[in-house]
């Protein structure tokens, strides 16, 4: 325990700690080596005057610089990536395996894949593929090579602020480029022998296929795939909205829960083996192969490494009586994880899930003492109570972060469902494994639809208590973080009550009070007007302190965006704007032209206009008669519309902005005071 706590506690949080700032500052490879070759030899030489604690805080040091150099490595692109290659032709001949599925949508099918060679030149690099759908495409298969001459292009950004940055989710993975395929540009397929985890990936779409074949509802087939085979897109918006409203949608990713029970009964099963010579370890053999090989099955996701990880060292330490660490295994698996794929530490599945375990191993604990009932019902009650809080403290900050919503009644959602939940996975296992061997049990099918139904009518019902639902909340990183100081220092505090602590926890109570007081201060001196981008809509906005006036063309389209644009600061309110031809506030003035009758107005003097819905116009005339410093369009012109006018506004020296490529437009106006 106190090695744990002393040695590697710390050592994995400056290694994370090392790999964060290694986003934000890139220092040469060179360096960091010889800094940490010297480290670990001040703090492994004999040196007689070096206190025990310099040198151990010379090679928690070293951790820091390990993990700054381990990241910044891992994101550092080879020599042979094709975005090194700078006299590579665009449209040379490229090869490129596909490494996985990612999902499919009306237009096409979006895969992984990885280019292997550009005309005579053997490159590497991972690569967004869109394969164009219609009715007769045969999907790509994983391990197929394709040949295509197609050119590569930059993977778009979010055009809006606030909204979610796809470009950004691929980076983490170091992915930064795709390319758009179909039948008449790909010249053809090759085939590789297959490696042995395809077959288990094959037999999975299989098991896929015949879930489609039985007689169940479309609800519970969605069930069975999700819970058991990984597949969340197998279930439809409306239900998983719901679950996450209702605080519950940890129940639908395969993680802790499913694999702990999985566990759970093959120890049971394989009790027997116990018994004779060697059995114990032919039970631990046998159930690491299970896990790595389930793991496989359904795709490696983030959910389940971390899960198989963990219980991969719960069982060895139970093997080896050490099965009561589970904290340490949690850290330990943590750290394997991110040396293994550094990733993983940006991945919000992967950060909320060991966020929950942390909780559940390290508050759980402290929330039992309160209480401990004699009656077995309220001790099991109690139970679920602390473990539901414990975890939702965990997670809290970061959800409300990413999500910018709080569910209230997750405790109630928990206590309903979690004590029948094991029986529920476990007849979801038995049904599942009826589809699959073709095995014809009286009431199964009809029993389990009842369940799903069930389930489904409990979250439902919790969903649509919308008062106890705390949306649109703003939380910025640095408050997160600094809710987390507040939270740690106050487990700390709570394990035991010193007067240090206390002050820690006071110190950190203090910053995020400040910071919250500071952030408020600034949104308060915001007066920007924002031109947004939306295709063929036109939305305007005129952030003014902690309110947002909007213009849209398209209420209903227009949501999300907004939305997504409040979430992102401390916009207490919206409310409409009134716009017609104009919009003036001190030194700003804008025309908007959706008509050709709409200008010929001098006297407004614009400094700003914008372009809409395809106005046929001179722009050179507009030009020469309004002088504005800035021309815009926005997504409600048509790209050819805006190339011949970005090439007026070059003749004529005005600068040009198209939202349709460089995104939503901010403009800083004056104070009004």
């Amino acid at each position: 325990m106190s090695f744990a706590r002393s040695v590697l506690y710390p050592l994995v949080t400056l290694f994370s700690i090392g790999g964060v700032t290694s986003f934000y500052y890139d220092i040469k490879t060179a360096y960091l080596v010889l800094g940490l070759i010297l480290l670990l030899i001040l703090h492994f030489l004999p040196l007689g005057r070096v206190s025990n604690q310099l040198k151990s805080g010379l090679l928690y040091f070293s951790f820091f610089v390990m993990g700054m150099l381990h990241f910044q490595e891992f994101y550092r692109l080879p020599d042979a990536h094709f975005q090194n290659q700078a006299e590579l032709p665009p449209n040379g001949l490229k090869r490129i395996k596909i490494i996985k599925p990612l999902g499919t949508n009306f237009f096409s099918y979006t895969f992984l894949g990885e280019l292997r060679q550009w005309e005579d030149v053997g490159v590497e690099g991972e690569i967004l593929i869109y394969q164009t759908k219609d009715s007769l495409t045969i999907p790509f298969q994983r391990g197929q090579e394709i040949l295509t001459k197609n050119s590569c292009r930059p993977i778009a950004d979010n055009l809006n602020p606030g909204g979610f940055s796809y470009k950004n989710y691929l980076k983490n993975s170091r992915i930064y480029h795709q390319i758009q395929v179909n039948e008449d540009n790909t010249v053809f397929y090759i085939k590789e022998p297959r490696p042995p985890f395809i077959d288990l990936l094959k037999l999975r779409e299989k098991v896929e296929v015949k879930i489609e074949t039985v007689s169940l509802s479309k609800e519970s087939k969605g069930m069975l795939k999700t819970l058991l085979l990984g597949e969340r897109k197998a279930i439809e918006d409306e239900i998983l909205t719901s679950y996450t409203q209702a605080g519950v949608i940890h129940l639908l990713a395969l993680s802790g829960l499913h694999v702990g029970l999985l566990v759970l009964l093959l120890m049971y099963l394989l009790t027997p083996l116990t018994k004779v010579k060697f059995g114990k370890t032919l039970r631990l053999i046998m159930i690491l192969l299970f896990l790595w090989c389930f793991a496989l099955f359904v795709g490696l996701s983030a959910s389940v490494l971390r899960s198989v990880t963990l219980f991969t060292f719960v069982v060895i330490g139970h093997y080896i009586n050490q099965g009561k660490h589970s904290f340490h295994y949690t850290v330990l698996s943590f750290f394997i994880l991110l040396v293994c794929h550094p990733p993983f530490l940006r991945n919000i599945g992967f950060q909320l899930s060991f966020l929950a375990v942390i909780g559940i191993l390290w508050i759980h604990p402290l929330l039992q003492r309160l209480w401990n009932p004699s009656h077995i019902v309220l001790r099991r009650l109690w139970q679920l109570t602390t473990v539901s809080i414990a975890a939702q403290i965990a997670v809290s900050p970061v959800s409300i972060y990413y999500f910018h919503q709080f569910p209230s009644l997750f405790l109630l959602s928990n206590l309903i469902i979690l004590p029948f939940f094991g029986f529920f996975l476990s007849l979801s296992l038995v049904v599942l494994l009826s589809i699959v061997l073709e095995l014809t049990i009286p009431f199964l099918f009809p029993f389990y639809e009842k369940g799903v139904y069930t389930l489904n009518s409990i979250v439902f019902w919790v969903a649509q208590q919308e008062a106890f639902l705390f949306e649109n909340i703003y939380n910025s990183l640095t408050s997160t973080l600094l809710l987390y100081g507040i939270l740690i220092c106050g487990v700390f505090f709570f394990i035991k009550r010193t007067f240090a602590r206390g002050t820690w926890v006071l110190l950190f109570l203090f910053a995020f009070v400040s910071n919250l007081v500071i952030e408020a201060k600034k949104e308060n001196a915001v007066n920007a007007f924002w031109i947004f981008h939306k295709h063929n809509e036109s939305i305007l906005g005129h952030q003014k302190g902690g309110v947002l006036y909007y213009h849209t063309s398209h209420e209903g389209n227009s949501t999300r965006l907004l939305l997504n644009f409040t979430n992102s600061s401390l916009i207490k309110e919206k409310r409409k704007l009134l716009l017609k031809n104009s919009y003036a506030q001190k030194g700003f003035r804008l025309l908007l032209l959706r008509e050709v009758h709409a200008y010929g107005i001098k006297q407004i003097a614009p400094t700003h206009i914008l372009l809409q819905k395809n106005i046929k116009l001179n722009l050179d005339l507009l030009l020469e008669d309004y002088k504005p410093k800035l021309i815009i369009a926005d997504g409600s012109n048509a790209p050819w519309f805006t190339e011949r006018w970005k090439k007026s506004c070059a003749k004529y020296k005005v600068p040009f902005h198209d939202t349709r490529k460089t995104g939503a437009l901010k403009i800083t106006l004056e104070s009004e005071e």
